[in-house]
């Protein structure tokens, strides 16, 4: 089957509300708009509602109750809300069960969330200003596995599930076997279809060969993804000789990536409390 056949079939994975599109745009600027981010929140009622349901959450835990976005951007800072908008706009069509990787409800996202914090932070080491590319890409990085988990049936669904569960085989490569494609191709595609920035689409589309392109964006989320992993269970799923080589890649010392590592691991409250705005 086609990227393009794959797409064409879906049906549940629509497109962003305006709103988040226009926040996931605004990345494309060089110098962040702060105002621009600020209007586009404040026009979505039901984004600003649950912007504000988190900012008061026990984990952010404001001096006293937060009661509009202008209270919220100076508790939070404008880049920290720009980050959860964009996060909270997307929950709706990613917090999702992926039967097919074998993944419960929530966790898909969760490994999503975790993601785009180590991307944010391996992207703000490089350079501050990429901060929030580093976190969306994270954030969208395994689109793919939605895309197809929802397209197959439910014996191919098992199919996959077995591969991954039982022969120990890695996702890319049980995809590859049942499908001829991938969920970076096809997150790629989905990405290209919904008209997003082409560096985090290109980004999606190489987290797993970041070798194939000459941009430092794919090599980030690469690295992210392990680090999520590690994080959250302990282990990699990265080779030794391909963490080695990102991360001379991305010109990141050993220490300072233990370093790293140590604040995606402390971001795990932050992530559940992300993951529960519904």
């Amino acid at each position: 089957m086609t990227v393009e056949a794959l797409i064409a079939q879906l049906e549940e994975l629509s497109a962003p509300a305006p709103s988040v599109v226009k926040l996931l745009g605004l990345l494309n600027r060089v110098d962040l708009d702060n105002d621009a981010v600020v209007e586009v929140v404040r026009t979505d009622v039901v984004l600003s509602a649950k912007m504000l349901a988190l900012v008061n959450s026990a984990y952010f835990a404001p001096p006293s109750p937060v009661e509009s976005l202008n209270e919220a951007l100076f508790f939070l800072g404008y880049e920290q809300v720009h980050r959860l908008a964009v996060a909270i706009g997307l929950g709706g069509i990613m917090n999702r069960k992926a039967a097919g990787y074998a993944m419960d409800e929530g966790e898909f996202w969760r490994h999503s969330l975790l993601t785009a914090k180590a991307g944010e932070l391996v992207a703000r080491d490089w350079r501050k200003s990429e901060a929030n590319v580093g976190y969306t890409a994270g954030l969208l990085h395994d689109i793919g596995k939605l895309v197809l988990n929802q397209t197959l049936d439910r014996g191919s669904q098992e199919q996959m599930r077995r591969a991954i569960e039982e022969r120990g085989q890695a996702g890319l490569v049980a995809e590859q076997n049942l499908l001829g494609t991938n969920h970076a191709e096809v997150g790629a595609a989905l990405l290209r279809k919904w008209n997003l920035p082409e560096h985090i689409v290109e980004a999606v589309e190489f987290h797993h060969e970041h070798a194939g392109s000459e941009e430092r964006l794919p090599a980030v989320i690469a690295l992210a993804d392990g680090m999520a992993h590690i994080a959250a269970s302990g282990v990699s799923g990265l080779t030794e000789t391909t963490e080695k080589d990102l991360l001379e890649r991305l010109q990141i010392e050993r220490t300072k990536y233990e370093e790293l590592l140590g604040e995606v691991s402390a971001a795990l409250e932050e992530i559940e409390t992300v993951a529960a705005v519904r």
